[in-house]
This record gives C-alpha cells, structure tokens and sequence, in this order.
C-alpha cells in the first residue's frame, strides 16, 4: 500500500510539474506577442473610424471630438504600456513558481498522511482458528 501511495505521489508531481511548465511556456509567448503588438497612432484613422461613426447622429460635435481624443489617448496609452508587458514574465514566474511549490507540498503532505495512516493499519488476524479433525 506505501508503494502505492508514493507512485501515485510522484506520478501527480509529476503532472502537476508537467502541467505547469507548459502555462509559464504559453504565458511566456502570450506576454511576448502581447509586447509586440503596436496599435495604430495615427489621429486621423480615429477621426473617421467608422465604429465611432454611427454615434455621429446622437452625439453631438463636440462630444464626438472629446470621444474622439478620449480614444486616441487610449491608443496612444496602450502603446505606451504594451511593451512592458514582456517584462511581467519574470514576476509572473516566480508567483507561478510559489503556486508549483504549494501544490507540491500539499501533494507531499497528503502523502505522508497517507503513508501514516497505512503503517498503522493492522492485518486482520482470524477470530478463531480451525484446525482438521
């Protein structure tokens, strides 16, 4: 039963090792092609947006104009943040690297309950013995 219970304790580290070094490697190119993406700066692209357009009849002109600007800044603001995006890797991994920690170690302590609670579990023996006649 002990050889049972550490089997099963390395084969779920294992995936769970598995399990979270393929996220940080997806996190890891997520966050770079996030760093790499550039948004369109240029004013005049917004000012004829046609997704901005259709509000054009229930807005007025100098509401469009401040929505317009508002976008742009936004535009302009993400461009600013995006690369730095990249360099999140790094924090990320080590909060990643603290979550793999605890669920080894919650794996661990499951298994040397486990492996307790099997070392004091005893054969049964028979209540009584028959012997031949």
């Amino acid at each position: 039963m002990k050889k049972i219970i550490w089997i099963t304790f390395a084969a779920l580290a294992a995936l769970w090792t598995g399990l979270v070094t393929v996220a940080l490697q997806l996190m890891h190119w997520v966050l770079a092609a996030i760093g790499a993406v550039q948004l369109p700066p240029g004013s005049s692209g917004v000012a004829t947006s046609p997704e901005l357009a259709w509000l054009a009849p229930w807005l007025g002109p100098q509401a469009m104009q401040s929505l317009q600007e508002g976008v742009l800044a936004s535009v302009q603001g993400l461009n600013a943040i995006l690369p730095a995006a990249a360099g999140l890797g790094s924090w990320i991994a080590v909060l990643v690297g603290i979550v793999w920690g605890l669920g080894v170690a919650g794996l661990l302590i499951l298994a040397l309950v486990l492996h307790k609670l099997a070392g004091r579990r005893q054969p049964t023996l028979p209540s009584h013995t028959v012997s031949p006649h």
